[in-house]
């Protein structure tokens, strides 16, 4: 009997949380979209292998908690087929390097100032071809995000979760 009252406890909390709606839920402060910009560079000595890209020259300022995603475009012929970063490139003698990207948050104001690709390994990266150095473009993606703020639900205690204001539980009619 234990057992079936947990099962119906978890399966309350899972309908209860349901609206029916297709789609992400209505914003409280409106609608928000991503914004992708795309800028084409080269990896050399004099620039350390690093593309910087500054938001703010950009006329774009995202928030410090909005999320940065960053793709190279792999191929394009006719199609283009972009891959997430970081992307490892394997070659036959064992060796590897490594795009990959970090951005830099000013704290104070709340906002991401840029982002930067680079070039990541223990080989010799001028030794790399220029295929994978000279004109290589990058997608990047900012998605608008908020912090998760702290809530006071000890997800320890049922207690706890079966008196939360955020929470919403329908009792259920069960047919035998």
């Amino acid at each position: 009997m234990k057992y079936v009252a947990l099962i119906l406890l978890t399966l309350s909390l899972f309908l209860s949380s349901c609206d029916n709606t297709i789609g992400h839920p209505p914003s409280q402060g409106g609608d928000f979209i991503g914004t992708t910009f795309e800028f084409t560079g080269s990896f050399n000595r004099s620039n350390a292998y690093q593309l910087v890209f500054n938001f703010r020259q950009n006329g774009f300022i995202p928030y410090e908690s909005d999320v940065i995603l960053a793709y190279v475009l792999w191929e394009s012929a006719g199609i283009d087929y972009w891959r997430p970063l970081p992307q490892t490139v394997y070659f036959n003698n064992g060796t590897s390097f490594q795009y990959n990207y970090d951005f830099s948050a000013d704290i104070a104001s709340n906002q991401i100032i840029d982002m930067s690709v680079f070039l990541d390994s223990y080989l010799d990266l001028s030794t790399l071809p220029p295929g994978y150095t000279q004109n290589q473009t990058f997608r990047v993606v900012v998605v608008p995000s908020d912090f998760l703020e702290a809530s006071n639900v000890d997800v320890n205690s049922l207690e706890s979760i079966l008196n939360a204001e955020q929470l919403q539980l329908k009792e259920l009619e069960i047919m035998h």
